[in-house]
């Protein structure tokens, strides 16, 4: 059974709500030279009617910020006069079973009965709560006994499958959203990103007041072979301020203690790549450091290539591909990958068993697996490698499928059903298109990643045929500068649209 003390310590706020100021999350993030604040946090909502019992979870990568979200949020309803007992935190690492889970949450209800205001909304974070097998059954038993009425429960942990696995044991007790259930805190996007470098450009971007809604219209104009106004504007204000931005961006990633760590010392050291490393390392399996090499450098060699199983196999010493596909997908649960499957111009779908590419979901876990077998320091070696314009062209297609993965997560008609999957593709016949964005009805458009200063237009030959092959009447090419509209796709400057996506 849990002490008192233990929760009076993990919940300093109940002695005195200033106290969440001396927490030590929020202090680094205060102490951070960029000023960062997720924007999943302002989409999580958290009041609903009083018979609505409600359960969030939330996965990422390892030291992605996950923890400082939740000292954030608590920090917002602190400062926004809610009962200091309403909150309750606690770090799930040292729990072993899920009676222990039971036994900490009880505990909280128990203790804070007398001083909780039972006509307001209460919110429990359980933070790493991935750490406990069957943590679920704790949460069910909990809901079931009527002990969590009047509660918004936000549960947390880095290993995706199973956080995913347990929130699937709790049908019919997750209570009713409007949004999804299961949440994802992945590292700063690029608009993220350039926001916190420029203030003038966040200004600009903020006044445009870009939403889901908004989204969505740019990418019907692009479809219909139109350039709205506001990539105009961006392409003569902000393009060389915007494509530094991704220069550093395809150099650092979006992870907020890399780019902290390269601002103020113009570098990032080994020991914090080594650091990241060891992270994903615990949720990937793998703790042969020569299997790590292997494979990691296979998956950043083979890097927006199409590969299947197979050939992924023969640059490894893995016995059989199901063992590959093990370790693909475990990397792609703890999103450090995606994978990208073929579309089928004539089903609509993911053709599963033709190869795939996989693409690392920030540049800075490209250049982590990239440089594993590099004698140079890993920030001088990333540095030498996007020197070459062939190499920030891969970096670059890797940047933009992780975040047209984005764009048609915010972009979807329902987010609670939503699977890249059905929406995110490439395209091959005798020719290759990068990407194919997909939605039923709505959107069927070939993407071309050319991340270069002159394009050749003899090089858009895969374009053509998939608009030939589809229903599709445009296509988008993204450049390094060049802003046109041609006979058959919109062109536009990869920096300017990812600043809006």
């Amino acid at each position: 059974m849990i002490s008192t003390p233990a929760l009076r310590q993990a919940n300093p706020w109940w002695r005195s709500a200033e106290l969440i100021d001396a927490d030590e999350k929020i202090k680094m993030c205060e102490a951070a030279t960029i000023s960062y604040d997720p924007e999943l946090r302002h989409q999580i909502e958290y009041d609903f009617e009083p018979d609505n019992t409600v359960v969030y979870t939330m996965r990422g990568p390892r030291q992605v910020g996950k923890t400082t979200m939740i000292k954030l949020q608590i920090r917002d309803f602190l400062k926004g006069d809610a009962n200091p007992w309403n909150i309750f935190y606690y770090s799930f690492d040292l729990a072993g079973t899920p009676q222990d889970v039971a036994d900490i949450i009880s505990g909280y209800l128990k203790m804070s009965a007398a001083y909780r205001n039972m006509e307001e909304r209460t919110y429990l974070f359980l933070d790493e709560i991935t750490s406990v097998d069957d943590w679920q059954k704790a949460v069910k038993f909990l809901i079931d006994g009527a002990q969590l009425k009047h509660c918004t429960i936000l549960a947390t942990g880095s290993q995706a499958a199973s956080i995913l696995r347990a929130a699937e044991r709790l049908p019919g007790r997750r209570g009713h959203v409007a949004d999804s259930y299961d949440k994802i805190l992945k590292p700063m996007s690029f608009f993220e990103f350039a926001r916190v470098r420029n203030s003038e450009l966040a200004e600009f971007i903020k006044n445009k007041n870009m939403d889901a809604g908004c989204k969505k219209d740019i990418l019907a104009d692009i479809a219909a072979k139109q350039i709205p106004d506001v990539i105009h504007e961006l392409s003569v204000g902000f393009v060389d301020v915007l494509n530094h931005c991704l220069d550093e961006y395809m150099l650092t990633g979006g992870l907020p203690k890399i780019v902290d760590e390269k601002i103020v010392h113009n570098f990032v050291a080994d020991p914090t790549y080594k650091g990241y490393l060891d992270s994903i390392k615990a949720d990937w399996g793998l703790h042969s450091a020569d299997m790590v090499r292997q494979f990691g450098s296979a998956l950043a060699t083979s890097m927006g290539s199409a590969v299947s199983w197979s050939s992924l196999l023969k640059q490894t010493d893995f016995g059989s591909w199901s063992t590959v596909q093990k370790y693909v997908y475990l990397l792609n649960d703890a999103s450090v990958i995606h994978i990208v499957h073929m579309f089928g111009e004539k089903s609509k779908q993911a053709c599963f068993r033709k190869e795939k590419k996989i693409y690392f979901t920030d540049p800075f876990y490209y250049n982590l697996f990239n440089n594993l077998y590099k004698t140079k320091d890993w920030f001088m070696a990333s540095e030498e490698f996007l020197m070459e314009e062939k190499n920030a062209g891969k970096i670059a297609e890797c940047v933009a499928a992780d975040h047209l993965a984005r764009l048609m997560y915010d972009t979807a008609d329902s987010r609670m059903m939503f699977d890249k999957n059905n929406h995110l593709f490439y395209w091959k016949d005798k020719q290759e298109v990068d990407f194919v964005l997909y939605r039923e009805g709505q959107l069927e458009l070939p993407v071309e990643i050319k991340y270069r200063n002159k394009i050749s237009y003899r090089e858009l030959g895969g374009l053509a045929r998939f608009l030939d092959a589809t229903s599709s009447e445009s296509g988008l090419v993204l450049s390094k500068d060049t802003l046109e509209v041609r006979r058959d796709y919109a062109v536009i400057p990869l920096a300017v649209f990812l600043a809006l996506v």
